[in-house]
């Protein structure tokens, strides 16, 4: 059990990035008003991957409207939560993430392991933001 949301965070990055997979990310990230958790520009496959990242503990409903709202800027975006929502996930929202396509759900043990609840498509298709074009420059 997580008691903060940092927490859930900080140990979800730790083990989520443990391989370098991120090439650039930014934390509190001002995509949209009231910012992304977490941003990651990441290679998959010779493509390049813009990922948006929210971690909620209890707020459910609040997480996928904030999810929602992301999806416009990134190819996809995620809900990261405590591993024991699962099966809420699963038994609940399984047909909204169905219909919302580009949302996928990744679960957190306390130990840091993560795996993919729902995984979502890949969308073809953002509206450019300042804040990504800011990201991906940084360093140059």
């Amino acid at each position: 059990m997580f008691l903060t949301e940092k927490n859930l965070k900080d140990l979800f990055w730790k083990y989520y990035n443990q391989k370098g997979r991120a090439i650039k990310h930014q934390f509190e990230c001002e995509i949209r008003e009231g910012c992304s958790d977490l941003v990651t520009i990441e290679k998959y496959q010779d493509n390049f991957q813009i990922n948006a990242f929210e971690f909620k503990l209890t707020d459910i409903k609040k997480v996928f409207l904030q999810a929602e709202e992301n999806m416009k800027y990134v190819h996809k975006s995620w809900i990261v939560i405590p591993i024991e929502k699962k099966e809420l996930i699963l038994n609940k929202y399984f047909g909204y993430l169905k219909e919302k396509k580009y949302i996928g759900v990744i679960g957190v043990e306390e130990g840091g392991r993560w795996s993919i609840i729902h995984q979502p498509y890949f969308k073809k298709d953002l509206i450019m933001n300042q804040a990504i074009v800011n990201l991906m420059m940084k360093g140059y």
